[in-house]
């Protein structure tokens, strides 16, 4: 996702849908599907000039909890594919994505980065076995996801003993609520906290987040 600044300097540049993303925080899943299904076309060109550089650093977490090149990572949101791919470029081979959004899906499937590419709602089981991947990572997506207890258990479940579970999270939006999601997660033995960053650009040329709103990246390990 985006983040803008002081207003003008990207604000003509980016397309519609980007403009509207305030907007669809609380958008229910079909509204949500329809927005980047909408936005897939100019997304990658769009994120850019907003100064988003989640991608980047998801992968060098990735490489920082050493994770091997080629084990299996799940991309969970992984929108047209520009986390994966960073993943790739940073030498990962065995990725999975999923998202809402077919174009977005249809996009990242052009970028020729992903094993696999499935369409899925988070609020839902994620319909893989246990144990599968050695890792996953949410950027820029939890915003969106309503049942995040449930998410996060099934993050654990298809993420095997040790592996890393890799999100963020927009700072305005870490709240108690979330915070309780987290803290119980944790006290059912499902993973421990690696590290949660200080607060980092969200979109910081966007028009209505800039500096105002920053993300969390926050990494667990299971258990």
């Amino acid at each position: 996702m985006v983040n803008a600044s002081d207003g003008d300097a990207n604000r003509h540049d980016i397309s519609d849908s980007a403009s509207e993303l305030t907007r669809m925080t609380d958008a229910d899943p079909q509204s949500l599907a329809a927005y980047y299904d909408q936005w897939a076309e100019s997304y990658d060109a769009d994120l850019p000039k907003m100064g988003y550089d989640a991608p980047m650093r998801a992968a060098a977490i990735m490489v920082a909890q050493d994770i091997a090149f080629d084990a299996p990572i799940l991309d969970a949101g992984c929108g047209t594919g520009l986390t994966g791919q960073e993943l790739a470029r940073a030498g990962y081979t065995d990725l999975t994505g999923i998202d809402l959004s077919l174009e977005s899906l249809q996009a990242a499937e052009a970028k020729g980065v992903y094993r696999h590419l499935k369409k899925r709602d988070m609020n839902k089981p994620l319909a893989f076995g246990d144990n599968g991947f050695a890792a996953v990572q949410c950027i820029g997506t939890l915003t969106y996801v309503r049942e995040k207890r449930k998410l996060m258990a099934e993050f654990c479940r298809v993420v095997k003993r040790g592996g890393i579970v890799s999100f963020t999270h927009r700072a305005d939006l870490y709240d108690d609520a979330f915070i309780k999601v987290l803290t119980a997660t944790t006290r059912a033995g499902l993973w421990e906290l690696v590290s949660h960053s200080d607060p980092m650009p969200y979109l910081p040329n966007h028009k209505d987040f800039g500096d105002k709103t920053h993300v969390f990246y926050d990494v667990y390990r299971v258990k």
